[in-house]
């Protein structure tokens, strides 16, 4: 029933607004702050500019008709692994994993994590980083991602 398959340049403005859409259910879930909308424009260029250097791509889900359900971007970044780290090593993150609501519960988002880790690994990425929703805890961990150093309170 779904296809994937790795995103082109023509779709980097739906991978934003998936971007969006996945920051705001993360606000109203965990109570976060949303993004304002006019960062949608400032994260479509990002997306482009990562993507034309091959540091960015999207693995895609597809229904029937080839429209995109679902979508997981893996990010090639040089950093510290903790602040007081001698050296920085290549780093893969994965970003931006949304399903449309009425195609949850079928695994997409699992296979789509799976597949641009794949991808992370190819490009030389020591190990995968993500930031996750309390709703998504799950999916990750079972992808073999543990819970890190961050942790946060809120102060209101």
């Amino acid at each position: 029933m779904y296809e994937t398959r790795w995103n082109t340049n023509k779709e980097i403005p739906i991978m934003a607004d998936l971007w969006y859409k996945m920051a705001c259910e993360m606000g109203d879930v965990d109570g976060i702050p949303k993004p304002d909308v006019q960062r949608l424009e400032e994260v479509e260029s990002l997306f482009l500019k990562e993507f034309e250097l091959d540091n960015l791509v999207f693995r895609v889900a597809t229904d029937s008709n080839d429209n995109i359900v679902a979508c997981s971007g893996g990010l090639i970044r040089t950093e510290y692994s903790y602040p007081l780290a001698e050296e920085q090593s290549l780093f893969g993150w994965v970003i931006a994993v949304y399903t449309k609501e009425n195609h949850r519960n079928n695994g997409l988002a699992y296979k789509l994590v799976d597949e641009t880790c794949g991808w992370l690994k190819e490009k030389g990425a020591i190990r995968a980083r993500l930031w996750s929703s309390s709703t998504g805890r799950k999916i990750y961990g079972n992808l073999g991602f543990k819970d890190m150093m961050d942790m946060s309170k809120p102060l209101t």
